[in-house]
């Protein structure tokens, strides 16, 4: 006698569900019964990369096979690579099949994370630029990664047609010449065709942007949109550090709806930004985490100025919070040895942290000793120097410090 069980379909799709990231699983679940197929189907095509023009063939061909394919795809990576060596000594980029592209990108309706690798966006044709418009609508998480456009008013035309963006990382972009003006009213996009209605709409909720890339031009694009900033996160290395005012005026922008705020401090942060401190946290009034990375004592030219300077005004910047919500401060220490914790004004960070408005924070540091001959003995005494620093702040928030 043959006996039958029947699942419950929700019970199957949560099984598979735990299977989202094993591809052979899944395509043994695919082919085990009908009823299987649409949930697995789902996790294997939900995120595909394509690298050349035989990928783009490929994935185009089994869309025309099965069109409910398209459906699936969720997230979306082209990416190119370089070869031989340009003038920059980073290559060349190996783009031209991109435009291959165009035979599937107007059937993906439903992508909602975008990735761009190393992309001439201006030497793609006109065709191809188009089609990826029609992407662009759905997208939410945008990841450009050293991308290169023809002029900065290219860029911000660019980002101006993706009307549900919400996260937006800028990994290395870079352009040939700055436009005389970055910020014009455009009605159209570079290739003659007409920006996509609501693009005025855009609102971001995260921003990342890499040391290789220029924040000033985000920044002051975002201040000129037309619609309230709404940003809950900016992660940031600020490489334009000479020039802090539009970060400053994106801060203050932001108003109580930052959440988050991460700064890193590249190397070469001049007194003089320090002096003029256009940066301010107190319109912040919701902020939840600080993170300040880049605070590196490892060198013997920045340890003067990183412990004269860079870590007293952390400390100024801590004395403006205004947020009641804020749990978290973390800060990246990078040192030889312990005797070099004593380049830090732990004495005035001590009696910010042990106001009463911080009670019940939680402040982390991670270290990175780069002398790692002495192992478990060089953690515990970091660990034990940098609790010794801070008494104050120990009687009424949780100190946590790891070693990296």
């Amino acid at each position: 006698m043959t006996v039958s069980v029947s699942l419950p379909p929700e019970l199957v799709d949560q099984t598979i569900d735990h299977l989202w990231d094993d591809d052979k699983t899944l395509q043994a679940c695919s082919l085990t019964c009908r009823a299987w197929v649409p949930s697995s189907r789902l996790h294997l095509f939900r995120t595909i990369r394509v690298r050349n023009a035989d990928d783009c063939r490929s994935l185009n061909v089994l869309i025309d096979t099965s069109p409910i394919i398209a459906r699936c795809i969720r997230k979306l990576t082209v990416s190119a690579d370089y070869r031989g060596v340009g003038a920059d000594d980073r290559g060349l980029e190996d783009d031209a099949w991109v435009n291959a592209t165009v035979l599937f990108l107007h059937k993906l309706k439903r992508v909602h994370t975008l990735a761009l690798s190393r992309v001439r966006w201006n030497s793609l044709t006109p065709e191809t630029r188009h089609a990826f418009t029609s992407v662009f609508q759905t997208v939410s998480t945008l990841l450009l990664f050293e991308v290169r456009f023809y002029a900065s008013a290219d860029v911000l035309c660019f980002l101006s047609t993706f009307p549900e963006l919400c996260e937006l990382y800028f990994h290395g972009v870079s352009w040939a010449h700055e436009s005389h003006n970055p910020l014009p009213s455009q009605r159209y996009l570079e290739d003659g065709q007409p920006k996509p209605s609501g693009a005025e709409q855009m609102q971001l909720s995260y921003l990342f942007l890499d040391p290789r890339s220029s924040p000033t031009l985000v920044t002051e694009w975002l201040l000129n949109h037309p619609v309230e900033q709404r940003l809950r996160t900016i992660q940031l290395c600020w490489r334009e550090m000479e020039d802090v005012k539009a970060l400053g005026d994106l801060l203050q922008a932001s108003g109580s709806a930052l959440e988050r705020l991460q700064i890193e401090f590249p190397e070469g942060l001049s007194e003089q930004v320090l002096i003029r401190n256009q940066l301010s946290i107190s319109n912040n009034t919701n902020l939840r985490s600080l993170h300040f990375g880049g605070l590196d004592v490892s060198a013997a030219s920045s340890r003067a100025f990183v412990s004269d300077q860079l870590f007293p005004w952390l400390a100024v910047m801590l004395g403006q919070v205004r947020s009641s919500l804020l749990h978290e401060v973390v800060f990246e220490l990078e040192l030889p040895d312990v005797p070099d914790l004593q380049a830090f004004d732990w004495v005035q960070m001590d009696e910010v942290l042990a106001k009463e408005a911080f009670r019940g924070l939680t402040v982390r540091f991670y270290v990175n000793c780069t002398e790692r001959d002495r192992g478990q003995v060089l953690i515990d005494e970091v660990k034990a120097a940098i609790e010794d620093r801070l008494p104050g702040f120990k009687e009424h928030g949780l100190l946590r410090v790891s070693c990296i």
